[in-house]
């Protein structure tokens, strides 16, 4: 796969032909909202859900300037935790949408052909992941417990590199992660989704929905 090399240092630094989204947005479920993001697109967000904001966000962007990382772009969270209140503890999901910028060119096209992409490069893209995110781990006191195959696919008619995880904090709950990669030549999307696997009966179908809304509007 063209590139290759510098599409995987640019996504972890920060840790499609062109006639725009195939499939056209669903229906907003009753009582979800649809979260805009500004030279994005947008997705739906379950009335269980909030975004990152306020208080909370001002905690976790300090801390991820202490330790050197920038702050995402668009996080969504678990309901009652912007306020901190106990409500907001209970529980661990998150929605997050992360933009990597280029030069044009420096990605493959918005909704680039899965015909080209071989076994071999994504036997290659497979290995480099992994060993990324458990560099990424590296000193965080998180664990790598479970790597599953990376996918190049298409979501939402759109073609992408997914590739998803189970992770450990210290001695917490495992938190199963799914990041999908979506090209946009001169810039790549990353939609992360992330729940605690103890919680999955409460969280897997409407994490499966925010997937199915997700949308890409900006097609460079």
């Amino acid at each position: 796969m063209k590139k290759t090399s510098f599409l995987i240092l640019f996504s972890f630094l920060l840790i499609q032909s062109s006639f725009g989204q195939v499939s056209s947005t669903p229906p907003l479920p009753t009582g979800w909202e649809r979260i805009y993001i500004k030279n994005v697109g947008s997705f739906d967000l379950p009335p269980t859900m909030e975004v990152q904001k306020g208080k909370y966000k001002e905690f976790v962007d300090e801390i991820k300037k202490i330790k050197g990382f920038d702050a995402s772009q668009l996080t969504a969270q678990q309901k009652g935790l912007n306020e901190f209140g106990k409500e907001g503890f209970e529980k661990y999901a998150r929605v997050m949408v992360e933009t990597t910028f280029g030069s044009p060119g420096d990605f493959e096209k918005f909704n680039f052909n899965l015909a080209e992409i071989t076994q071999a490069d994504i036997a290659e893209l497979n290995t480099i992941y992994k060993q990324q995110i458990q560099q990424s781990f590296l000193g965080t006191g998180l664990k790598l417990i479970e790597w599953y195959p990376l996918k190049v696919e298409k979501v939402n008619g759109v073609s992408c590199i997914h590739i998803s995880y189970k992770r450990q904090l210290q001695d917490k709950p495992f938190v199963l992660v799914h990041i999908y990669y979506f090209h946009n030549n001169d810039r790549m999307h990353n939609l992360t989704l992330s729940y605690r696997l103890s919680e999955a009966d409460y969280w897997k179908a409407d994490f499966a929905t925010i997937l199915k809304s997700f949308r890409i509007t900006n097609i460079r």
